[in-house]
């Protein structure tokens, strides 16, 4: 903010020269020594501040219990306490894993009907990712192609005949009297 102006400090810089005002800077500290509408308000605002801080102790409920800052254990002792405690989980936790590897029966190989049923859902698998990817492609179903236009339509030699005439082997001549272009 611009003092020389002949404007006044702000809310934030009220507070700022109540909380500390050394910490202001020196145009702001002048003007604030030099006119009397921001040194009231300067007052105003303590005032408002230390209303303020009444209230919250008035109306701050009380702890419910003592506050307390934690107590540095020794580090040897803690350390090697959960350090015994993540070992035993780990190695409890180990032994959990083998033994349902060990109990859980190991599946037959692709061999006989076993090797039939792999090599069926291989191919099921196989014509479910072509479908997948003829939907990646275009997702609409044929009918809705064919009513937005968008299938593939079979090209034929009339149809292009019919898009782009050919002229075949007769030139293509200009006639100034005539708008266009014309055969000879």
């Amino acid at each position: 903010m611009s003092t020389s102006n002949g404007l006044h400090l702000d809310d934030d810089q009220l507070v700022w020269a109540v909380v500390d005002e050394a910490e202001l800077p020196l145009p702001l500290r002048e003007h604030l020594s030099t006119c009397p509408v921001c040194r009231a308000n300067k007052a105003q605002t303590a005032k408002n501040l230390a209303r303020l801080g009444q209230m919250a102790e008035r109306y701050a409920p009380l702890p419910t219990h003592p506050v307390s800052l934690p107590v540095d254990e020794p580090r040897g002792i803690s350390r090697w306490s959960w350090g015994w405690r993540t070992y035993v989980g780990a190695a409890v936790a180990t032994a959990l894993v083998l033994v349902v590897l060990w109990r859980t029966p190991v599946p037959p190989g692709p061999s006989g009907e076993n090797g039939n049923m792999l090599a069926t859902e291989m191919q099921e698998a196989e014509e479910f990712m072509t479908e997948i990817a003829m939907l990646v492609d275009n997702a609409l179903p044929t009918v809705y192609l064919d009513i937005s236009a968008e299938s593939s339509m079979d090209l034929d030699e009339e149809f292009m005949e019919f898009v782009v005439p050919s002229v075949g082997d007769e030139p293509l001549t200009y006639d100034s009297r005539k708008r266009g272009v014309s055969l000879c």
